[in-house]
């Protein structure tokens, strides 16, 4: 019996082959994309780790937001909702193919233009440069923090219906507002004549802004499960 916490992973392997199926034409022309972009950069630009992140951040979130399109659809949703697999399922293939799978993919495609170029290069100018290093740990490190952003890009995929990516934006940009707005508030009623009082303000933000890193993946996956599990109320 399949309950919403249910776990195994050959059933897992096979959802997430069925929405490779499934997205294919989106994973096509996201590939032909990302493929263009480095064929038209410089040879020494597939060296460095900035566009690499310019194309996980952005392509990525943008996947991400739609990646719960077909549940939002009525007609597509039901034949989602009815395949033989978990909430718990859906939401890991979900999450995998748009987080360390499409970061994985992407670091691939983009390592090998970067031995493409160096051959290159090397063929026609006579001159070497350093390849793009996929065992530095900045770059990994970068990958995690993309993982836990896009957390909150897969909770505002599931919560908007249209435009998720531009509502989500703007729903973190009026949070952090408030946020900032309360601590000033606070701080002000507090200690109005403290000489240290934006140095505090800004110690407090830099203390949440650490809690959230640890913090706020776990939450928006767990939000987007319980919502994930919504679907099947209606």
């Amino acid at each position: 019996m399949i309950t919403n916490n249910t776990l195994n992973l050959n059933r897992l392997y096979r959802l997430t082959i069925n929405d490779l199926k499934f997205n294919s034409k989106l994973i096509l022309i996201s590939s032909a994309t990302i493929v263009l972009i480095c064929a038209l950069l410089p040879f020494h630009v597939t060296a460095d780790t900035t566009t690499y992140f310019f194309i996980l951040y952005v392509g990525g979130f943008l996947i991400t937001s739609s990646a719960f399109n077909d549940l939002h659809d009525k007609m597509k949703a039901y034949q989602q909702l009815m395949l033989p697999c978990s909430n718990l399922e859906r939401l890991l293939s979900k999450w995998f193919l748009t987080s360390a799978g499409y970061a994985i993919g992407l670091l691939i495609i983009y390592y090998l233009f970067s031995l493409l170029s160096l051959g290159i290069n090397i063929l026609i100018y006579k001159e070497i440069f350093t390849p793009f290093n996929i065992l530095q740990a900045s770059l990994w490190l970068n990958i995690g923090k993309y993982i836990i952003l896009q957390a909150i890009i897969l909770l505002g995929g599931i919560t908007f219906k249209n435009h998720a990516l531009i509502k989500t934006t703007l729903s973190l940009g009026v949070l952090f507002f408030l946020l900032f707005s309360t601590i000033t508030i606070f701080t002000w009623i507090f200690c109005p004549n403290c000489p240290q009082a934006w140095q505090l303000i800004t110690q407090t933000l830099h203390s949440i802004y650490f809690t959230l890193w640890i913090v706020i993946a776990p939450i928006c996956w767990i939000v987007t499960y319980l919502k994930l599990t919504e679907y099947e109320l209606r």
